[in-house]
């Protein structure tokens, strides 16, 4: 823990939310759920498996080992291949966030049997997942008839920084190749060529069978996870192989996201078919700072830097009195991970432009979700301007991501100084 944390002094939290994994989040097996109500009943007992990543690093941080090595042994059935199985099916959304978990508990603890799952699972994704050089969503489903077409998501573009991680601790050049692969592939969709961002290919099969099935749809692009994981896997594709490609590709998508996102700093969560923005977010904006930053720090774009300082300086305007922000601009309630994140982007890019503005507004922020969003089970989902509870579900996950609170210190200049605490905590 740092010397002084970016929410105050958080001890007496820290060991509430400790203990409430322990005493309340788990099921009769004990494994961990996915979500409570206020008085501890289990809304929602899906095993949390496909989002251990978000929760068990945190926890061994904390010094919760022996916790953290039960929830593995106890996934231990729910798993084939070292792969999350949801039905029977294996789906690209509920194992990145398990395999990346894997990869952060194996450097924090050192335990090589976490690297060696977490290969297997990567290199079972390589085998099974590509179709013409595109990871599809999930394996076919007869029930489900969107899963005959083999959807690819640009989301799934951010195994690609989870495989060159692999590809460093192992030498095991598939990853390598896999991650070049891919990458080369969605840079030649029509998508991309037409826009500088990255949309949804609805078959992987056919782009024109792809641009047919997407007649129909409302959105053709998100920005918050779909092209901000993407881009995040070319920047460290280019940091491991500094092949031009992939930096050129970065400056082309910075391109595409002034045009079609970021509308003056109030970001388009989507776009419509036609290339329009839809909803204002503030997940765009979190993410759309945090991965602006980021190209920032890496040295490939000069225009990355003022686009952050445009959106934050826009959402600023947004920000309640209590150091919250809305869910969206004018909304009536906030949303407890998104202020969250907003919090450790704002403190980021406070470091890098030197504004202590932002850098203060970080610090409200993550002291006000501490102090209005605290329950005696934890952290409830929404509260509203005045800190009145909107929402009053315990989401588990987001009780182990607001942890990152406590471990972000006060000072911007001692995060940036921590490549590892940044990489712990890193949205993904």
């Amino acid at each position: 823990m740092p010397a002084s944390s970016l929410c105050g002094d958080p001890g007496r939290w820290i060991e509430r939310t400790l203990d409430r994994f322990v005493d309340h989040y788990v099921d009769a097996d004990g494994l961990l759920i996915t979500t409570l109500d206020a008085d501890g009943v289990i809304l929602d007992p899906t095993p949390l498996i496909a989002d251990f990543g978000d929760v068990l690093p945190f926890l061994a941080k904390f010094g919760r080992r022996d916790f953290v090595d039960h929830q593995i042994e106890a996934a231990e059935p729910h798993l084939a291949s070292a792969l999350f199985r949801s039905r029977g099916r294996i789906r690209l959304f509920d194992n990145h966030d398990w395999l990346l978990g894997l990869l952060e508990l194996h450097e924090l603890t050192g335990d090589r049997a976490l690297l060696r799952r977490a290969q297997e699972g990567a290199l079972t994704l390589i085998q099974t997942m590509f179709v013409d050089d595109l990871l599809i969503d999930a394996t076919i489903e007869w029930r489900d008839p969107r899963s005959w077409l083999q959807p690819a998501s640009p989301f799934n573009g951010g195994y690609i920084e989870l495989w060159l991680e692999l590809h460093a601790k192992t030498g095991d050049a598939r990853f390598l190749d896999a991650s070049g692969r891919l990458a080369a592939r969605w840079l030649r969709t029509d998508g991309f060529r037409r826009t500088g961002v990255f949309h949804r290919e609805l078959c992987a099969r056919s782009s024109a069978i792809s641009r047919i099935a997407g007649l129909g749809a409302t959105s053709s692009a998100r920005l918050f996870k779909d092209n901000t994981n993407f881009v995040w896997s070319l920047v460290s594709l280019w940091e491991a192989t500094g092949d031009d490609r992939w930096k050129e590709a970065i400056g082309r998508w910075i391109a595409g996201f002034r045009a079609h996102f970021l509308n003056h700093g109030d970001v388009f969560l989507w776009l419509d078919r036609n290339g329009g923005g839809h909803e204002v977010s503030l997940k765009a904006a979190f993410a759309s700072i945090d991965l602006l930053c980021d190209i920032h720090a890496a040295g490939l774009s000069t225009d990355a830097l003022p686009c952050a300082v445009t959106i934050a300086r826009r959402w600023s305007a947004h920000q309640w009195s209590s150091g919250l922000f809305p869910e969206r601009p004018g909304g009536p309630r906030d949303h407890l991970d998104a202020n969250v994140d907003m919090a450790i982007s704002l403190l980021k890019l406070g470091g890098y432009t030197g504004l202590a503005d932002f850098t203060d507004r970080a610090r409200a922020t993550a002291r006000a979700v501490v102090a209005r969003h605290d329950s005696p089970l934890g952290l409830v989902q929404a509260v509203d301007r005045d800190g009145r509870v909107r929402d009053p579900r315990i989401i588990v996950k987001y009780q182990g991501l607001a942890l990152k609170l406590a471990l972000a210190p006060d000072d911007p200049a001692a995060l940036l100084a921590d490549p590892a605490l940044l990489k712990l905590l890193r949205d993904r």
